[in-house]
């Protein structure tokens, strides 16, 4: 692995961004890596959690290369281990899977919008002062000359890496890579307080639909219905008491039909609670119907 993405590697922390560059060496490196055989019929497609996905053109290639999985994973890991430790070249590919059919505009032809470019880009005369400082107590001029050289340089290269693949997280502030505005810690904050939000405003509004909801929180459609339906859960076991007071009844019946409390009657009101009383009633039936055969 050459020098310039050995240092892209240590320095990027975030494992998200670690995969997506680890993704972009193998992709073009992949001849180089597994030989010409095997990369005119396969090609990586994704590093997500540790595991590499790779796509063949034919079944068969997929299965011949499922059989050489443990070969093929310690050339990869040996392929990365100049800018990492074994350790940690383990844990970033634990493990591959295979899948067929080639994608669009992969393989070892890079496209121009996978390619990542590094152009290093003049030193200011701040930052060239600063190494010149940082020189100044050496007696021999060659020596001075040679590593402020070295220290420009790599002053350089640092510079372009984090112009290239750097942007910092919008709350923390700590460096990022990728598309991705906030770290993996800021986005599970982030996640929670939505969570929190959404299901405090369903839990004093339960008739509100996605759309409605919007409107007060920044919430994904995947992650309203999963708080509503673990409040369904938790509000429908309360109805299985039959003398569950009025407040269930009605908090259960807004959830249930989605409909605004003007619109609630007595009757509506009684007569989605036998409904749900049944559905439950009769799932719980089944369920245990299906434990005796078990």
């Amino acid at each position: 692995m050459k020098q310039i993405e050995a240092t892209i590697i240590k320095i990027v922390k975030n494992k998200a961004g670690r995969e997506k560059f680890l993704l972009y060496c193998l992709k073009s490196r992949w001849e180089q890596i597994m030989g010409v055989q095997i990369a005119k019929h396969s090609a990586p497609t994704r590093l997500e959690r540790g595991i590499l996905y790779v796509n063949t053109d034919n079944p068969a290639w997929s299965h011949n290369l499922l059989m050489m999985k443990l070969q093929l994973l310690v050339k990869i890991r040996h392929s990365i281990l100049s800018a990492v430790s074994l350790k940690t070249a383990e844990a970033t590919i634990k493990d591959m899977m295979f899948q067929n059919g080639l994608p669009k505009n992969t393989g070892n032809e890079e496209t121009e919008e996978d390619e990542v470019r590094i152009v290093p880009a003049p030193l200011s005369r701040e930052e060239e002062s600063e190494i010149e400082k940082h020189l100044s107590g050496l007696a021999s001029q060659k020596l001075k000359t040679v590593l402020a050289r070295v220290m420009k340089n790599d002053k350089k290269r640092k510079n372009a890496i984090k112009a290239a693949f750097s942007q910092n997280c919008k709350n923390c502030g700590v460096p990022i890579i990728g598309e991705e505005n906030y770290c993996p810690a800021c986005q599970r904050e982030r996640k929670e307080q939505i969570y929190q939000k959404t299901a405090e405003i369903l839990n004093t509004a339960p008739w509100l639909s996605y759309e409605e909801c919007i409107n007060f929180v920044n919430c994904d459609k995947m992650l309203f219905s999963e708080i509503r339906d673990r409040l369904k859960m938790k509000t429908y076991q309360k109805l299985k008491d039959e003398d569950c007071d009025s407040n269930t009844k009605i908090f259960a019946t807004l959830l249930e039909l989605g409909i605004e409390p003007k619109k609630l009657t007595e009757e509506i009101i009684e007569e989605t609670t036998e409904k749900l009383r049944r559905d439950m009633n009769v799932f719980t039936f089944r369920r245990g119907l299906r434990s005796e055969k078990h």
